[in-house]
């Protein structure tokens, strides 16, 4: 079982502190777009830059934010997912996101070519996301 993980995850585990994480590392893999760590830390600064976070808390952000990327593969955007992202989609679903869906279904299917049988759970609390997730066929955990 392989594990894809959407920013809004990781985000909410660095900042809030909320466990749902830990269902996506609890499964034999986890990776997601490089997108992620771009997202999450763009977000970070801009926390930072607004005054929701002071130099201690957005110093304290970063270093959780790097354990979690520790345990992640990072997809690279390649010509074939941005293709995938240009492509239409069953719902309305944001460039992101797009982008992250394409990247999973590029990774499944690589999957699938080799012959392996792996399920793939996309992890986000974006819930068009997940809607477009679950009409490409992809298991959601968390809707």
């Amino acid at each position: 079982m392989v594990a894809y993980l959407d920013s809004s995850v990781v985000l909410r585990h660095i900042l809030l502190g909320e466990i749902a994480i830990e269902h996506a590392f609890a499964v034999e893999r986890v990776v997601a777009s490089e997108l992620l760590e771009i997202e999450c830390r763009r977000v970070l600064h801009r926390y930072r830059l607004n005054g929701d976070l002071d130099d201690e808390g957005l110093a304290q952000v970063l270093e959780r934010l790097d354990r979690v990327l520790g345990g992640v593969t990072l997809l690279a955007l390649t010509e074939k997912v941005k293709k995938r992202a240009m492509e239409a989609f069953p719902v309305v679903v944001r460039t992101l996101d797009a982008l992250h869906l394409a990247s999973a279904l590029v990774y499944a299917d690589s999957y699938a070519d080799s012959g392996s049988d792996e399920t793939l759970l996309l992890f986000s609390h974006d819930e068009a996301m997940s809607r477009c997730a679950r009409a490409l066929g992809l298991a959601t955990p968390f809707h």
